[in-house]
Formats: structure tokens, C-alpha cells, sequence
């Protein structure tokens, strides 16, 4: 995990936006507030765009934290009375695990503007975390090596010519629970009963098995793989690249990485994570998300130009078409799945 200091003040339309949205006047103030985000394309983007154009709507100079989720729930349980993060991103699932052992508290309403017009699916009861960050999973697939495009879910086990050429995550990758409760889900299945999404996952080994969405739509591209559950920025990148890769939407609906925000408990810089939060969820800075790494806006009021609605289809009405889980109840068996998986998918 590496530390990056940001101590930039860039001027510009999002950073205008964003503070006449939360009704902020600007004013550069040293924070400890630990902005934490992945690497690759998504820390980029944090360090070019979010960060400095928090700082011009604001006046909040954070640091940013660049790493893995697991690095940012090792740092907070290690935190003992003190975190490093007052405000923790990671995959719903993630932050329910630790919203069970007490690291979290609810938002205020007050101090988020913005979230007033996020859709409901995406906040938590009480305002005790908020999904900001909507990206996709869809199914992609060799447009040159395909004969017939998927249109179904269930065509991963009903299409001859993807046998032996399917590439699913690895247990450890959220992409991968997400997968195996929707197969639980579409063939009798729950959070609770998940025995059936192991014998079908089962019938479609032998399977390329990646880490993380990179790597799947990598797969794609060297041919490991043929068709895969992949998140759809990856595979607009690829594609624009003139790589000969698609993606559809599943008529059942799709799956997305859910980048949940969650106010920690014993984070030292409240107010200053509210305002971040409150500057992710504007509707321009959603729309520079949608712009950059594809996601669907959470804010109801981000309108998208023609040519980015035709790439990201998952908008408006059509939020509702996210298949979502109950992680709550799926908290127990953890431990039980990736031990089963690594056994049974080899």
C-alpha cells in the first residue's frame, strides 16, 4: 500500500458544481481526513480528478490512500481505538462485515445534501452507509470468436461452444459471491441455500479463474476466455482500444461491484468525511465517474450525454434491473464458501 500526499488546488466546472451543490464556500484547510481508493485506473482518477477537484470545492486538502480492500479493513480493525479512515470504501459486502462488528455509525442527513436524491436501493437503513459508486457486471464476450452472443444468464451452461472457455473470479474477488448467489438465486437457491449455485458453477468447470476485473477482461482479450462475468468499464476500455470484446446485459439483470461509503466510528475527521462523501454523490462529479470509469450514476439527477448513455446502459429506470443481495444474511457462511470453493472448483 502506498501513501500519496495531495496538495493541489485545480480549479474547474466539477469543483464549482460540487460546492455550490452542498452549499459550500471554499476556504484551503489542512484535514486528516485519509481518502482511500484503489489502484490502477480508479487511483488515477482519485489523484487527477476527485481529490483536486474536492480540494477546489471545499477547501479540504486530504491524503489518499492507495490499496486493496482488505488493506483498508486490516488497517481499520487494527485501529484499535483510533482509525486512520474517517470514512471507509470498499464492496457492500466488505462493509457489512464490518458494520456487524461495530466500526461504523449512520450518517447525517443533514451534513449530505446530495444523498437526497440517490436512489433508494442504495442507502442503507438509518443512513448507516451509502452505495456511491455503481459499476456493473455484465457478461462480455469475444465478438470474433463467439458465434452466438449471450442474451441470458443461463447461457453459460446452455451454449456449447462456452464450455471449457469461461472466465469466472476467484472466490476471494466480491465478482465471484456475487456470481455464485445469483446462481443461487436464478435456479431455487438464497443467501442462506447456496448448495445449488455449487453444483451448477460446478458444471461448467473446467473455468479460467482471475483475481480482479482487470485480469478477467484481460482473459478475454488473450483468449483464455471467451465469454465472462467482467465488469462493464473494463470491457468499454478494451473495447475502445479496438479490442474485438462486447458486452450485454442479462435479461434476468446484472450484478455490480457496490462501492459502499461508511462513516467510521472513531475517525477523526467527521465533518470533512461527510463533505467528501456529499462531493461524491453530486451529480456532476457522478457523471465524471460515469465519463471516466463507465459506472451507472446513484444520483437521480446525473443526466448523461447521448454518446455515454449508449455505453453504459444500466441508468435511470433501468437501476432497478441490479440484482442486490442480502449480505446481512450471507455474513455466516464466509469462511464456509471460499474453503468449499477452493476445494470443489478445480
Amino acid at each position: 500500500m502506498s501513501i500519496l500526499n495531495r496538495r493541489q488546488v485545480v480549479g474547474g466546472t466539477i469543483g464549482l458544481a460540487a460546492a455550490l451543490s452542498a452549499g459550500i464556500l471554499p476556504s484551503r484547510a489542512a484535514s486528516s481526513l485519509v481518502v482511500p481508493s484503489y489502484g490502477g485506473r480508479w487511483g488515477k482518477f482519485w489523484s487527477q480528478q476527485i481529490i483536486p477537484g474536492l480540494t477546489s470545492a471545499t477547501g479540504i486538502e486530504p491524503t489518499h490512500d492507495v490499496g486493496l480492500g482488505k488493506n483498508f479493513v486490516a488497517n481499520i480493525r487494527a485501529g484499535g481505538g483510533a482509525s486512520p479512515y474517517s470514512i471507509f470504501m470498499g464492496n457492500e459486502n466488505i462493509a457489512t462485515m464490518l458494520r456487524q462488528e461495530g466500526f461504523f455509525e449512520p450518517f447525517d442527513a443533514a451534513k449530505l445534501p446530495n444523498v437526497a436524491n440517490v436512489y433508494d436501493n442504495f442507502k442503507n437503513p438509518g443512513l448507516n452507509g451509502v452505495r456511491g459508486i455503481i459499476s456493473p457486471i455484465g457478461i462480455g464476450y469475444r465478438t470474433d470468436l463467439v458465434k452466438t452472443p449471450p442474451t441470458s444468464w443461463d447461457d453459460l451452461w446452455s451454449n456449447p461452444e462456452f464450455k471449457g472457455k469461461i472466465g469466472l473470479y476467484q472466490i476471494g474477488n466480491t465478482a465471484a459471491v456475487l456470481f455464485l448467489l445469483l446462481t443461487a438465486r436464478l435456479y431455487g437457491g438464497s443467501e442462506e441455500n447456496i448448495d445449488v449455485a455449487f453444483e451448477k458453477i460446478k458444471q461448467l468447470l473446467p473455468f479460467e479463474q482471475v483475481s480482479w476485473s482487470g485480469a478477467a477482461a484481460a482473459s478475454l482479450v488473450k483468449g483464455d476466455s471467451i465469454v465472462a462475468p467482467v465488469d462493464w468499464g473494463e470491457v468499454i476500455a478494451l473495447k475502445k482500444k479496438g479490442a474485438p470484446v462486447e458486452m450485454v446485459t442479462p435479461k434476468e439483470g446484472v450484478i455490480a461491484f457496490e462501492q459502499s461509503f461508511n462513516l467510521v466510528k472513531t475517525g477523526p475527521a467527521k465533518d470533512d468525511a461527510h463533505k467528501y462523501l456529499n462531493y461524491i454523490l453530486d451529480p456532476k462529479v457522478q457523471e465524471e465517474f460515469s465519463g471516466t470509469l463507465y459506472t451507472s450514476p446513484c444520483n437521480t439527477q446525473t443526466v448523461l450525454p447521448a454518446e455515454l448513455q449508449r455505453e453504459i446502459p444500466i441508468l435511470g429506470d433501468r437501476m432497478k434491473d441490479i440484482i442486490s443481495f442480502d449480505w446481512a444474511a450471507y455474513m455466516p457462511k464466509v469462511a464456509e464458501v471460499a474453503d468449499r470453493w477452493n476445494r470443489e472448483m478445480q
